[in-house]
């Protein structure tokens, strides 16, 4: 809170005028509102502030300031406060708001020339560095009510943001009107390039900011929200190439699922659920909905999956932790190059015949030949399936040998 000044006993002549001018106190605030409209551009283009409303305003504060200085009462802070919060409902700016008072504190000193005949005395001057002390304070107690106001409404806004942007995430297929006003309010197009990204990296609002900034940098604007864990983004550029610049830009996030493109933003709410999918399936970087279309039939009937795993696989999960984390990683990395012995070696840092004795003996425990494209293709599905949905499996009683 803004503290009262402390002012020394204004000397006589000083109250008789601080007196005369309360006595036309009506008169005197609307002088002054005329001043600072025509004084300050910002006043005078505010479409919410009236010309009731600055006279009532210009009235409060100056009665308030001349009675303190004519010895009548303490201060009184309440309405340079009460003008803070008006001028900040109302969008006129802080720097407009303590114009203003300077204003007001420049009147009162020429009022005060006038009256005692433009001599400037002793008594006028020492009253002088009273008037700019209360105008100091008041200003202060203006800027502390705007400061306040601008600061609620700011989470109001904020409150309001969130709100639209998770009705444009949910499920509003009974309220598709619902919808159509958070696009507008969130002034995304009616048509372009869109995506949806759903990201592990952890929310919070300098993290959405900087995600925007860096996004709009590459010609992409985006809109986000809060998941159980990590964040959801709406993407949208009219620019062809933008969406993909942009998704390098969120290449460092960790896992990223990311939606099929879409060109109206009415088909968010099904592209939430291709990211969501879509980042089950990766383990790192930026997965893609309609590239990966075995691990999206694994996540979307995980237990399905997880059978399938126990029984491609369950001989090879029934094995102690350290040699089936071997066998898996070697025949991990055996589809990742592509089949090659020679590339998974070299990814590995092992010996190629070190390779190739452990896909033997993964051979030998699931009965399935690597050289048989149905058999490969049966270990790939059981290997993804372990990957993206755990073991899940009961190995316990497992009977060796191929299901």
């Amino acid at each position: 809170m803004v503290a009262g000044p402390v002012l020394s006993a204004a000397p006589p002549r000083a109250v008789e005028l601080a007196r005369a001018i309360l006595a036309d106190i009506d008169d005197f605030a609307g002088r002054l509102a005329e001043r600072i409209l025509t004084s300050e551009q910002a006043y005078a283009e505010s479409s919410l502030l009236t010309p009731e409303q600055l006279y009532r305003t210009c009235r409060d504060n100056v009665e308030a300031m001349l009675t303190t200085l004519a010895g009548s009462a303490p201060h009184r802070l309440d309405a340079a406060r009460a003008a803070g919060r008006v001028k900040a409902e109302q969008g006129v700016s802080l720097a407009a708001l303590l114009h203003a008072y300077r204003l007001g504190g420049r009147m009162i000193w020429e009022e005060l020339m006038t009256r005692s005949g433009g001599q400037p005395t002793r008594e006028l001057l020492d009253m002088a560095a009273q008037v700019w002390a209360l105008v100091d304070v008041y200003s202060d107690a203006a800027a502390e009510g705007y400061r306040e106001t601008a600061d609620t409404r700011a989470r109001e806004d904020a409150q309001a943001r969130t709100r639209l942007v998770r009705v444009l995430f949910a499920d509003h297929a009974a309220n598709p009107g619902a919808v159509a006003d958070a696009v507008r309010a969130l002034r995304i197009p009616d048509r372009g390039r869109f995506l949806v990204v759903s990201l592990d990296e952890p929310d919070s609002a300098s993290a959405t900011e900087s995600t925007q900034a860096r996004l709009r940098g590459v010609g992409v604007e985006s809109v986000w929200d809060t998941e159980i864990v990590g964040r959801i983004g709406l993407l949208w550029s009219s620019n062809p190439a933008g969406l993909d610049r942009g998704l390098d830009l969120l290449a460092d996030a960790g896992r990223i699922g990311v939606s099929a493109q879409f060109d109206r933003p009415a088909a968010t709410v099904t592209a939430v659920e291709q990211a969501r999918l879509a980042r089950r399936c990766g383990s790192a970087g930026v997965t893609r909905y309609d590239q990966v279309p075995v691990p999206l039939l694994l996540v979307r009937r995980p237990d399905d999956g997880r059978l399938a795993a126990r029984q491609i696989l369950g001989p090879v999960l029934a094995l102690p932790a350290e040699e089936r984390a071997s066998l898996l990683s070697t025949l991990d990395a055996w589809f990742r190059c592509g089949g090659s012995t020679a590339a998974a070696a070299a990814e590995l840092h092992y010996h190629r015949n070190t390779v190739l004795y452990r896909l033997r003996r993964i051979r030998e425990l699931t009965g399935r030949d690597f050289a048989d494209p149905v058999h490969a293709a049966e270990l790939y599905v059981g290997l993804r399936g372990h990957q993206l949905l755990g073991d899940g499996a009961d190995v316990a009683g497992w009977a060796a040998g191929p299901a």
